[in-house]
């Protein structure tokens, strides 16, 4: 028994880690939200270049093989997009919101899959956990129909990446206030 709440409060305190880091990164894209786009799309406009690159390469190295003789053509459309993204980094943006927002939409069902749980085993903190799975589908929705300009875009990203960890450690306070009774619930 004693191992099992020592496993707990490891998770735990990992959880609640990374839920800090990621509540100063939500902070940092707030505060420097058009700096956070071009350092994002500049980054992500590099690894399409390095990607390139390396599909060039493996088609020169491996062009007796069938399979790899078109990487070039890879390779440079790579290079190309990478190019562009560079130059207009706002543009990958959008796309990065939308995936954001669908990570909100999987971390809500997470949450109201907690809440079932709970609400069968008759955990006082139940609803909290059910109001934290509404927020975060609703800001994870929000996200993916974009009605907002890019950089008012980056701060609502932010701002939702800090509430969702904000939330996240409210969340988890409550569990692990509540650890003794989840870890007889789960013999």
């Amino acid at each position: 028994m004693k191992k099992l709440e020592q496993v707990i409060d490891k998770i735990f305190f990992k959880e609640m880690l990374f839920s800090v880091l990621f509540a100063i990164l939500g902070v940092v894209i707030i505060v420097k939200s058009e700096m956070t786009n071009k350092v994002v799309g500049i980054l992500i406009g590099i690894f399409f270049i390095l990607f390139g690159i390396y599909y060039i390469y493996t088609s020169f190295e491996k062009n007796k093989m069938k399979l790899f003789r078109y990487n070039y053509l890879f390779g440079i459309l790579s290079i190309v997009l990478g190019i562009f993204i560079i130059f207009n980094p706002f543009s990958i943006i959008n796309f990065l919101n939308i995936l954001i927002g669908a990570w909100l939409v999987v971390e809500s069902i997470k949450k109201f899959i907690y809440f079932l749980y709970f609400r069968k085993e008759q955990m006082a903190f139940k609803n909290i956990i059910l109001v934290s799975s509404i927020l975060l589908i609703l800001l994870g929705i929000m996200l993916i129909f974009n009605p907002f300009t890019t950089i008012v875009i980056t701060q609502i990203v932010g701002t939702f990446i800090l509430l969702d960890n904000i939330i996240n450690l409210n969340d988890l306070v409550l569990l692990r206030r509540n650890s003794k009774k989840i870890i007889e619930s789960l013999k």
